[in-house]
């Protein structure tokens, strides 16, 4: 089985931090693009340590996909 395949966990359990994350990494995605970790920063102009844990959380969920390029969405019930 694919792991982008694999259920999201509950958007409940996110904190506004890692929401924050996920908008930003989305905006980028929906551009056609990965969001590398320095457009993440760049944009968030949060701690890295911060980011790291937050972008961490949300692959572990399945929300986010880390990719070669950077994160991308995980699967999702909407269109662009």
């Amino acid at each position: 089985m694919d792991e982008r395949d694999d259920p999201r966990g509950d958007v409940q359990e996110l904190s506004d931090f890692e929401l924050a994350v996920y908008e930003t990494v989305a905006e980028i995605d929906l551009e056609g693009r990965a969001a590398d970790f320095e457009t993440i920063e760049r944009l968030m102009e949060a701690p890295e340590e911060d980011l790291w844990a937050a972008l961490g959380h949300l692959v572990s969920i399945n929300h986010l996909h880390s990719t070669p390029k950077g994160y991308v969405l995980g699967p999702h019930d909407w269109d662009a």
